[in-house]
């Protein structure tokens, strides 16, 4: 028999239904009148559900009860919730007796698809059925999302597990699913805890075209963020041949740690392998590891200049907080030169020409600190090292040791109590290896010298004296430091009455410890063996100290001028003089030098250890600094009766300062050199800075500085010996400075735009050529100039400089984007770096045009790939290649 239940209206204009209860095979449908959502449970029985299953429809239901068949239809707006299982479709089919239920939308009406969310799954298909008891299901013509992927297929079957079964799926980064720009197609899918799509034989499709790009089958990451997985490889020529490289795997080994494994092969028999691994605890230990062994092979066996190399790296960097008050910090780089040359793809470790490595733990407390590091540094070239093993500093903060602590609160301190006292104190055991030239060991006939490191030398004496002629292996030195100051302010000054000036006199003490101290002499007859220096050991302390005093005021000049909107003139004048004395310490006196004679019968000084001061210094310095200042009143700043009020605009019109010295105890030419900056806006959009250096004595015909002062009325500041000026401005449209309405990469596409600064951004060029900030869409264009001239006088000579750079951008259109950047050097006559970019948004890619129309880097790069991060490196087209090689030849030495 067949009933139909007709719908009642509730209050929110929504229809409510019957309540359906299942008991030894009989379905009984009643209405429910007080509007009540419906509900099916489940009688006693084997194949009992365990939550009841709740329905509702907008239009009608439908209820089948008969022996052979219990079934209910939904209609209009229908849904069914069982657990966290949702159905929501046009018309539903409930099947009481296999616990199943069917849902069906309208033909050609997109609006009333089927849609179940299980769990955070969503799918949309033409046709949908869903077993309540087993939580298995089947979708007709398919839609889902994963993260930011999309999934169209003609079947999908779910099974309990969450594994999705999918048949002749198509995926895509597209929102447009139904017609992507790209896709990923396979007859057979398989996706697991929606972390990973397996496939069978996979192909890329453009549109609905096939496309060459076909892989025998495929695992695509379906989450964001870290899991087990390949690692794609990357391919090329180089010198060592084809290669392909970067190929390995990644292991997520737990929140915190993970292992990135990965290697390269190359056809003529090179190799390389690199080990990774990362490790991170909030608020406690970070850092990473990396190992890395490479073998490479350069030219072929019959060759002249065959060889095969071994080189390897060690690089540690970590990050410790003991504690709220101490801290473990290292920063390791131990690599050979063949390895950062050949296996790096880093452009800063290709051109590095020094390494340096530091390990540091600090300790701070209430008034001291305690620091102890170890360091290392290496010239990549000739193998040089420098080393502290270690370097410990201890530092007391200062103190003022004669303040009263019985002093009433808002008294004035005494000139005693002013007195601040610190103290620092830094040993450090220091290694330098330096190895001699390889003429000089193999003429010493010792030529297996010749391939001892700063490693060997480090471990042994032997080694260390063979490679670089010296038996001094570690130089040992402690050092002491005590500054001693008393800040004072004086309010009144004889003649002047209240006038502040803030004086500041200070004493400095150093002293400094060696175990060692040097001695210089001639060998043979007149010095005809050269000078020999040795070290002699013996405690020897180096103690030497200085004083001085700086006073500095402050004071105002206002100008009551009135300039269109301009109102008043103030000129902040900030002079500062200062004088410092130190005593000769060459002086013989004070025992820090020794004397020879040459071979002309000269007495010769030098010092027996390091830092001794040499030369009375009595010098004052004197600098003068000026500000002037304007105030711009606008419309809301005045009235037609009382002027101004309220706080007008305060206008910077120019900053400019002039320093310089003299020294009292100078034989001769005791100025120093005269200073002179200034910087200033107009117009409020031009940018002016000028710098000058001049020289208080003239030079002679042939460039030298003799002692005669070059002060003229034609050059009040002596002789002009260099000066730059730079004018820098922006313009930009009007409608700048809205939010973007689209995100868009920095199209460099395989070059930097900045060629000026081309070799500290190459690794930006090489390695991110889509990398960078998003450029502003909403901006339809923007200007930037800047204009350097400068001009420098050693001598005689005449060094000028004149550059002027301009860099722009504008939009076509919302998607086109047009940005460069060229300048232009007047001296050389020629212009300097011209990059041209043009890039261009779509939906699903992103694609860039950049070309250097001449210069030394006259080239184009083109690049093209998708938006996707999972799938950019793999779904890309570049050329050139951006590859090191390709542009600066064989990197291995």
């Amino acid at each position: 028999m067949i009933g139909r239940a007709r719908p009642r209206p509730d209050r929110t204009g929504g229809l409510r239904r019957t309540t359906i209860v299942r008991a030894a095979g009989l379905v009984t449908a009643l209405l429910l009148l007080s509007g009540a959502p419906a509900l099916a449970q489940e009688g006693s029985g084997p194949a009992r559900l365990e939550e009841p299953v709740r329905f509702t429809a907008r239009d009608s239901l439908v209820v089948v009860l008969r022996d052979s068949a219990e079934s209910a239809r939904l209609y209009g707006g229908s849904g069914v919730t069982y657990r966290d299982s949702r159905l929501r479709a046009w018309t539903i089919d409930l099947r009481f007796d296999r616990d199943e239920v069917r849902a069906l939308g309208i033909a050609n009406d997109t609006t009333g698809r089927p849609t179940i969310v299980q769990g955070g799954e969503t799918f949309t298909g033409t046709e949908l059925s869903f077993n309540l008891r087993t939580e298995r299901g089947r979708v007709v013509a398919a839609r889902t999302a994963i993260e930011d992927g999309f999934i169209r297929a003609d079947v999908v079957k779910a099974a309990a597990d969450s594994t999705l079964y999918i048949r002749n799926g198509v995926y895509t980064t597209c929102p447009c699913v139904d017609d992507p720009s790209y896709s990923l197609r396979a007859e057979t899918m398989k996706i697991v805890g929606r972390k990973w799509i397996y496939t069978g034989p996979i192909q890329l499709f453009l549109y609905n075209i096939p496309t060459p790009l076909w892989l025998p089958f495929g695992f695509l990451p379906a989450t964001e963020g870290r899991r087990s997985g390949p690692l794609a490889p990357t391919y090329g020529e180089d010198e060592f041949g084809f290669y392909l490289r970067d190929f390995g795997w990644y292991f997520a080994l737990s929140d915190y740690v993970d292992l990135q494994l990965q290697g390269g092969v190359w056809t003529r028999g090179s190799l390389e392998a690199r080990a990774l691994s990362r490790y991170r605890k909030r608020y406690g230990v970070s850092g990473q590891v990396q190992l890395g062994y490479g073998r490479f092979r350069t030219g072929e066996r019959t060759d002249p200049d065959f060889s095969v190399r071994t080189t390897g790296s060690l690089r540690w960097n970590h990050a410790q907080p003991l504690s709220p008050s101490a801290s473990f910090d290292a920063d390791v780089n131990l690599s050979g030169s063949g390895y950062l040359r050949a296996v790096s793809q880093n452009y800063d470790d290709r051109t590095r020409q020094t390494l340096q490595s530091s390990i540091r733990y600090s300790k701070r407390w209430t008034s001291s600190s305690l620091t102890v590091n170890a360091s290392q540094r290496q010239v990549v070239e000739t193998g040089a090292a420098s080393l502290t093993l270690p370097t410990v500093s201890f530092t007391r903060n200062s103190f003022k040791p004669f303040q009263r602590r019985d002093r009433a609160p808002g008294s004035r301190e005494s000139l005693v109590e002013k007195v601040t006292l610190g103290y620092s104190f830094t040993a450090d055991n220091r290694f330098d290896f330096t190895r001699l030239s390889d003429d000089a060991l193999l003429a010493a006939g010792d030529t297996a010298a010749t391939t001892l490191s700063w490693i060997d030398a480090l471990l042994s004496q032997d080694d260390y004296e063979r490679a670089t002629g010296n038996d001094e292996r570690f130089a040992v030195r402690a050092s002491h430091r005590v500054p001693v100051s008393a800040p004072l302010s004086i309010e009144r000054l004889p003649l002047v009455g209240a006038f502040r000036v803030n004086v500041s006199p200070s004493l400095s003490y150093t002293e400094d410890w060696f175990v060692r101290s040097e001695r210089q002499a001639l060998v043979g007859t007149d010095g005809a063996g050269g000078l020999e220096s040795r070290s002699v050991p013996g405690f020897t302390a180096l103690r030497q100290f200085s004083a001085s005093i700086a006073a500095s005021t402050v004071f105002y000049g206002l100008f009551p001028l009135r300039v269109g909107p301009y109102r008043s003139l103030r000129h902040t004048v900030r002079p500062n003089l200062g004088f410092s004395w130190r005593p000769d310490f060459f002086d013989e006196r004070w025992g820090y030098t020794r004397t020879y004679r040459d071979a002309g019968g000269k007495d010769v000084v030098y010092p027996i250890v390091q830092g001794v001061g040499r030369g009375l210094q009595q010098a004052v310095t004197f600098a003068l600094a000026n500000t002037f200042e304007t105030k711009r009143a606008t419309a809301s700043d005045t009235t037609a009766t009382a002027g101004p009020t309220a706080t007008p605009q305060v206008v910077k019109l120019l900053d400019f300062s002039l320093a310089t010295s003299y020294n009292f105890a100078a034989d001769s030419m005791g100025f120093g050199s005269i200073n002179v900056n200034g910087r200033t806006r107009l117009f409020g959009r031009l940018d002016v800075d000028f710098r000058s250096t001049h020289s208080a004595y003239r030079v002679s015909d042939s460039g030298r500085t003799v002692d005669r002062l070059a002060f003229s009325p034609s050059s009040p500041l002596g002789r002009l010996t260099s000066a730059s000026l730079t004018v820098r401005t922006a313009l930009r449209s009007s409608s700048g400075g809205g939010t973007a309405s689209r995100p868009f990469e920095t199209p460099n596409a395989g070059f930097t735009s900045d060629r000026l600064s081309a070799m500290d951004a190459m690794e930006t060029t090489l390695r991110q050529p889509f990398g960078g900030d998003p450029v502003d869409f909403s901006v339809p264009w923007s200007l930037t100039l800047d204009l350097t001239y400068g001009i420098t006088r050693p001598g005689v000579t005449t060094v000028r400089r004149a550059i002027v750079n301009a860099g722009f951008d504008f939009s076509l259109t919302p998607r086109w984007k047009v940005s460069g950047r060229t300048g232009y050097d007047f001296e050389l006559r020629e212009p300097s770096m011209t990059n041209i970019t043009v890039a261009r948004d779509f939906d699903c890619w992103q694609m860039a045009l950049n070309w250097i129309p001449f210069g030394a880097y006259q080239s184009y790069g083109f690049d093209l790939h998708v938006k996707s991060g999972k799938l950019r490196d793999l779904l890309r087209i570049r050329q050139p290649k951006s590859d090191v090689r390709d542009r600066f030849g064989s990197m291995l030495r």
